[in-house]
């Protein structure tokens, strides 16, 4: 035992960082499954990638099964941005979960609801929380704008065009490389809201606008282009609306595109969505993206004005105890002068004390936001507490209004009264559902599913009626579709998922005591489970040129995972190609290297080749195998890519063996060439279709001074086989000729005039190329010698 006195500094010290860590590492056990949550930070416009040091949680990679959902059903959130994917592992990997901001000026910060999931053999544990996003100027952007901004000088106006003088781009235009569009997608971003962007036709405007060429060249471009313009006001002559359209930047700057205003009433302002991508034109590689909305101010018009409650409603809902009440806009609703209502958002800032707001897509979990539109289709519903009471009682529930410029309204007062049921039959006072991994089972226990009776609660039997279509139930071990209270209690009712690749399940329960009954639907929520491999979607031949690369694109070959990232999956080539490579280049390295196995998001990024190596072999390909991020991999079955490969008329002609190249021609003879003096042959062309080019006529190689040693002639120019110094001297034949085809020959003639001295037997040569007479050409040279 230590005596406080007798013990050291060093061991305080060691005794207080371990009690310390003990108390952190019981508290952050306390706290849930989240265990760092910091929130992350990203520039206007642009993307940012979550890391372990934004986000870590309390669960083990090796001890439970983990996935995170962001929550899509909460308008509240995601605002200005979205989180992608959907679903994701706990241990996610880096630049798998990624925030793209989509360039509105309007907030400084945004909101993700994220929920997690951690299951276990015998029950799921779920904890939902907000990912808080910080929103900055971003250091380095490549759109600009200018100091003069759109403006429209009335209602129904048109504003002045947009160009350099409004928006610019800055990149790096030396680069003769690169490449920048631009791209406007309205119906993504409901903008603009108050009016449209609309661009002059050239076809109905007179001659002599320097911008005439731009618009015929980039009005192609523009799709679902409508004549008339909405307001009862028509469109100026000429002009169509562009709800979609991508052009280059210089293009998008000269194309004279202007905003019409349509919509009075309307706030002084409204915005243009625009997206600007930066890629290397080698190979698509995405150098840089980025989003903005482009500020349109409207004269005459009055700033935004907040939403109010609307007048009709009775903000009252009354709820019978248990029931799920849908709530509609008889009980809360909201107007507001600029905003259309179903664009309308509600928050519920201040739930009802007992019991929650739900989405009836699923009923099981509380929600803090939702839209005009789903109020207005009844999905949203109020949930009672599973407590009986023998008064009623009242809540009060508060609202917000929001509008698409996100101001907010006064608060709106709901008031929620329960009464009491007076029934004997039996009816279902709590339905949390269940949630669980692919694959997994889990049982239907009683803090999921609670059963009120006032009479009789021993004799209710649950009997399952409908649904169960990915999945079965078994009841104390064995299969089963009747149970009682007493086998939820117990926990003994399981259902098992028959992993599929689905996400939804559910039973309809038909509940009774003997007297009466009723139908209850208990909802199934799946998460997915990575067990699937990887699948092909694209897969197309490729085509190049013999000895040449090509850029392996998306839509040559692509895959998908339903359960990982599809940026991690891998593909392992198994057999390579014969006749060249694939390779993967850089910016550091421009010549590439050869590789076994590569990423898809390396495909993404426009790095992955498949080089010819130039031989003869016009018919390659490789097979490969694709696997996911998941430990152990799951493997897909074994996928060929083909490869097609145009020949190139790059290969030399090449004399046969047994040519002798030598004639005896007497003086005052004429003879033929025929293929045993002369003969080539060509892997990639007839052999009649090669052509012979003279380049040097005949001459006596032992003596210069002797002038005429004879000529190449086409025998069928003369009559008869005796010399004529009359016949022209060939320049170029065919190896048809020498053939002999259709009767015709080449032949030389042997005319050599001496000074009136005897000669003795000389020799001469000829000195000339082979080539095919196809384009490309490729030249062998090729002497024939002669003896006279």
């Amino acid at each position: 035992m230590f005596c406080p006195k007798k013990t050291s500094f060093t061991t305080k010290m060691f005794l207080s960082l371990l009690a310390l860590v003990t108390f952190c590492t019981e508290r952050t056990e306390a706290d849930g499954l989240v265990r760092l949550n910091g929130g992350i930070i990203v520039g206007r416009g642009q993307h940012a990638y979550v890391t372990d040091s934004d986000l870590q949680f309390n669960i083990p990679k090796t001890k439970d099964s983990c996935k995170v959902e962001v929550v899509l059903n909460e308008p509240i959130t995601q605002r200005v941005g979205k989180l992608t994917p959907q679903v994701f592992d706990c241990h996610f990997l880096p630049h798998e979960v990624k925030y793209t901001h989509n360039g509105c000026p309007l907030l400084e910060e945004d909101n993700l609801m994220l929920r997690i999931y951690r299951f276990t053999e015998s029950q799921t544990f779920m904890e939902t929380f907000l990912l808080n996003v910080q929103i900055t100027e971003p250091e380095s952007s490549i759109i600009r704008f200018g100091l003069v901004g759109l403006q429209v000088q009335e209602f129904y106006g048109v504003s002045n065009p947009i160009d350099k003088n409004v928006v610019s781009f800055k990149y790096n235009v030396n680069r003769i490389d690169t490449i920048c569009t631009v791209t406007i997608l309205s119906t993504e971003d409901l903008v603009p809201a108050q009016g449209q962007l609309i661009v002059d036709d050239p076809r109905h405007r007179g001659q002599g606008n320097l911008l005439d060429a731009a618009l015929k060249q980039n009005v192609r471009k523009v799709r679902q282009a409508k004549i008339p313009c909405p307001g009862n006001k028509a469109c100026p002559t000429g002009a169509k609306e562009v709800q979609f359209l991508k052009a280059s930047c210089e293009d998008f700057l000269a194309m004279g595109l202007k905003y019409q205003h349509f919509s009075p009433p309307s706030p002084d302002t409204d915005y243009i969505p625009i997206r600007v991508e930066v890629r290397d034109e080698r190979n698509r590689f995405l150098l840089q993206v980025e989003n903005a909305w482009i500020r349109v101010n409207i004269k005459g018009a009055i700033s935004n004005q907040q939403p109010k409650a609307a007048f009709m409603s009775m903000y009252i809902l009354e709820v019978d105890q248990f029931i799920l009440t849908p709530l509609s806009i008889a009980a809360v609703d909201a107007e507001d002068d600029e905003t259309p209502k179903d664009r309308l958002v509600f928050n519920i800032t201040k739930p009802p004390v007992e019991g929650y707001l739900t989405h009836l897509d699923d009923h099981t979990k509380p929600i803090t936001s939702f839209s005009w539109q789903d109020l207005y289709d009844m999905k949203i519903a109020y949930q009672p507490p599973n407590i009986s009471h023998t008064e009623r009682r009242n809540y009060e529930v508060d609202f917000k209004a929001i509008d698409t410029y996100f101001m907010a309204s006064a608060s709106i007062m709901v008031h929620f009264s329960i009464r009491t049921a007076e029934t004997n039959a039996p009816r279902v006072s709590w339905n949390m559902g269940l949630d669980l991994l692919e694959g997994q089972s889990q049982p239907i226990t009683w803090e999921n599913f609670q059963i009120v009776d006032n009479d009789n609660m021993n004799a209710v039997r649950l009997i399952a009626l409908e649904g169960l279509q990915h999945g079965w139930l078994t009841v104390r071990g064995g299969k089963g579709f009747m149970c009682t209270i007493k086998d939820i209690k117990d926990g003994v009712v399981r259902y098992h998922h028959d992993d599929s690749d689905t996400t939804k399940d559910y039973i309809v329960f038909r509940i009774f005591d003997g007297k009466h009954a009723t139908r209850h639907k208990f909802p199934i929520n799946i998460l997915p489970k990575d067990d699937s491999p990887p699948f092909l979607i694209n897969n197309l031949a490729y085509e190049l040129a013999e000895g040449e690369a090509i850029l392996i694109e998306e839509h040559m070959l692509l895959s998908s995972d339903l359960d990982s990232s599809d940026d991690y999956i891998l593909y392992k080539i198994i057999i390579p190609p014969r006749a060249g490579e694939i390779v993967k280049k850089t910016v550091s390295d421009l010549l590439g290297h050869p590789v076994t196995s590569f990423l898809q998001r390396d495909l993404f990024h426009g790095l992955i080749y498949y080089q010819h190596f130039g031989a003869e072999i016009f018919e390659d390909s490789f097979e490969f195998i694709l696997s996911d991020s998941h430990d152990p991999p799951n493997l897909s079955d074994p996928q060929i890519a083909m490869i097609h490969v145009r020949p190139v008329k790059d290969q030399l002609p090449k004399e046969l063996d047994g040519t002798t190249r030598y004639l005896l021609v007497k003086e005052t003879e004429i003879r033929h060439l025929t293929k045993n003096h002369l003969h080539f042959t060509d892997t990639e062309s007839p052999e009649d279709e090669l052509m012979y080019i003279i380049t040097k006529p005949c001459f006596f190689p032992t003596n210069q001074r002797m002038y005429d040693a004879g000529k190449i002639i086409f025998t069928d120019s003369t009559k008869n086989r005796k010399k004529d110094p009359s016949v022209p001297m060939l320049k170029s034949f065919t190896q048809v000729f020498i053939l002999g085809a259709a009767g015709r020959a080449v032949g030389i003639l042997g005319m050599a005039y001496g000074s009136g001295e005897s000669r003795k037997s000389d020799s001469n040569a000829i000195h000339g190329v082979a080539r095919r007479c196809t384009s490309p050409r490729r030249y062998v040279p090729s002497p024939l010698q002669t003896t006279s």
